[in-house]
Parts: C-alpha cells; structure tokens; sequence
C-alpha cells in the first residue's frame, strides 16, 4: 500500500500567493482592494497599556463609531474613502433607496475597534459563562456539608476569578480609542 503527501499534490510553485493576495487570505472580507492609490482609514492607537497600534479600514468594511456631541452609535460599512472624511451607506427605507452620508473625520469623537488575540478574544466570552457555572455547580450540587444549596467562599472566588478575568480579556480585545493626542485618525493610500 503506497500512501503519498496529499499537501504536496496541490501546492504549485508557480501560483504563489502576492502579497495582496496573502493579505486578503488572513483578513477575508469585502475589502475593495484592487488597484494602487486605493483610500483607507488609518486609526493609530497609542493605549495606556501595551505598544503602538494601527486598525486600517477600507471601503467594504464595517466600522463602529460616535461623533462630537451626539449619542447614537454608528454601526456600518464604509462606502468610500477621501482626503478628509468618508461616506457610510445607510439604508432609506421610505423610499427604498440607499443614502450616503459623508462624515468629517474632525467630527469623531471615538472608535470601537476589535483586537483578534488567540485565545484571549475567546475567552473574553467563555470566562464569565465558566464562572457562573462554577457557582452555579457548587450551588446546587452537595458539598464536603453534604447541603445543597450553600456556596463556599472558595468557589465564590474561583468563579470571581474567572468572571474578572473574561471582563480584563474583554476589554483587551474590544476598546474603544477616544479621538485624541494619543489616537488618531487619518487616510493613507495602498502602493
């Protein structure tokens, strides 16, 4: 019986991957990336805790923001990109059409933005369920008091731990960045 490497057959040195395909491979969405010269926002963050980072959005992305002396949250995709504002697409329903609505990048008062870290962005979510079903197994289940019911100060803070812990990934992995010296927002173009 001959077994072969089955990666092998598929890989083809001549079709290697560019770099704009690679890039489009790790972060597959509906960018709209085809042609150099292409507009993007650019949001450096300089947080309290942690090194520099950049978020990039193009056209075809989803962005969460707020404006100066407003509180709706902005939830939409970006449908262009120029030198000093970007227009979203927001939906008419009146009458059935798709409006643009241009906003100045001066007039952002912050972003929500989505750090993917392995691991840590899951268990942003998986701690705190984790924790209230620890409490919740110790408080129903028998104990070493063989009673039901009763909760040991040990487990309250085990599943405390572990409910903290969610909120500290949390806050890791979804922050928001207040447009200020530190964070700032511009348009760079793709080469």
């Amino acid at each position: 019986m001959n077994l072969q490497a089955l990666g092998q057959d598929h890989y083809d040195r001549a079709r290697a991957l560019s770099s704009e395909e690679l890039f489009l491979k790790q972060n597959g969405s509906n960018r709209i990336i085809t042609v150099p010269g292409q507009k993007y926002l650019a949001i450096d963050a300089s947080p309290f805790l942690g090194g520099f980072h950049r978020y990039r959005y193009f056209p075809g992305d989803n962005i969460k923001f707020m404006m100066l002396n407003e509180t709706i949250r902005f939830d939409e995709t970006i449908a262009s990109v120029t030198d000093s504002s970007f227009s979203i697409a927001t939906i008419n329903e009146a009458n059935n059409r798709m409006d643009y609505q241009e906003i100045l990048l001066k007039d952002i008062r912050l972003f929500k933005v989505k750090r993917n870290i392995p691991f840590v962005t899951q268990a942003a979510v998986y701690f705190p369920m984790a924790g209230l079903i620890y409490i919740g197994a110790d408080f129903f289940n028998k104990g070493v008091d063989n009673k039901r019911f009763t909760t040991d100060g040990s487990a309250l803070i085990v599943g405390g731990a572990f409910m903290v812990s969610g909120f500290v990934f949390y806050k890791m992995s979804f922050s928001s960045l207040r447009m200020n010296g530190k964070n700032k927002v511009k348009v760079l173009e793709t080469y």
